[in-house]
């Protein structure tokens, strides 16, 4: 299927799609395009292809499954058309995915920052760059709508080396402003709390999607809480203000952000195998 979605058009795609439908689901099929055409909601033909393209696998699936076309959408083709064309859908890109990048962003700019009690964070400076992080996300989510995979993954290569960069400038340019310090007491229970909450809703939502990004972030996650929390602890604080603790806050970063990729880039696989 990702060789599908590299060599044709959504149209095209589409229609190639079309053909593994028997004759009588493709029959109710042609006949749905055709009302669906009629709706106001896919006037747009590029809107109504790419609709197209997000339903035509969940109805070959239920083909496999026994399931007619007409039994999948429970009505006949008009009616299924009037009720698909009336209907209010979230954009394909607005779920549960959009809080893994916000909790990269947290493990990646903010808590790394927040290791050694005696670093405030600069509130102004996250402020910034969790701005350019949201135009970073703007641009990706429009990559993921309009190119195949082997451009998406070039594209969002292109995005994040241009966010780091554009990150690491502002980080030399902003003013310190908005100065907040974690205490150590304080800091270690906000820290453990963030990482069992957000593990508990990896958890719960794993069980519900299989292929869910959550996972991903686990590993930095508690690396990150584990550095910091070295960093509070009377018995190990004092390494972590040496050359040797630098290096291996310095491992540890590099060490989650690894994981995330990995992970990640696996959890990205199922689902362009899923596709």
């Amino acid at each position: 299927m990702a060789n599908l979605a590299n060599r044709l058009t959504i149209a095209e795609q589409n229609q190639e799609l079309r053909s593994q439908l028997s004759p009588e689901n493709q029959a109710y099929w042609d006949e749905l395009v055709a009302a669906l055409k009629q709706q106001p909601r896919f006037a747009d033909d590029g809107k109504l292809q790419r609709f197209l393209r997000e339903q035509l696998p969940q109805v070959l699936v239920a083909q496999s499954n026994g399931q007619t076309t007409a039994q999948f959408y429970g009505m006949d083709a008009q009616a299924a058309a009037v009720k698909l064309g009336s209907a209010r859908q979230r954009p394909t890109w607005w779920s549960w995915d959009l809080l893994v990048p916000v909790l990269i962003f947290v493990l990646g700019v903010i808590l790394p920052a927040a290791i050694l009690p005696a670093v405030p964070l600069q509130g102004l400076l996250i402020a910034v760059q969790f701005g350019l992080f949201v135009i970073a996300m703007a641009l990706g989510i429009w990559v993921s709508q309009h190119l195949g995979a082997q451009g998406q993954v070039l594209s969002w290569l292109v995005i994040i080396v241009a966010l780091v960069v554009a990150m690491r400038m502002a980080a030399q340019t902003v003013p310190a402003a908005g100065l907040l310090y974690l205490t150590r007491g304080g800091g270690s229970v906000a820290l453990i709390a963030f990482a069992v909450i957000v593990t508990g809703l990896t958890w719960w939502h794993h069980q519900r999607h299989a292929d869910s990004w959550f996972p991903a972030i686990l590993g930095s996650l508690w690396i990150t809480t584990l550095l910091a929390l070295l960093a509070r602890f009377p018995l190990t604080s004092g390494l972590m203000v040496t050359s040797a603790g630098n290096l291996l806050i310095a491992i540890g970063t590099v060490l989650a952000d690894a994981s995330i990729l990995m992970i990640g880039w696996h959890i990205w696989q199922i689902r362009q195998g899923k596709k």
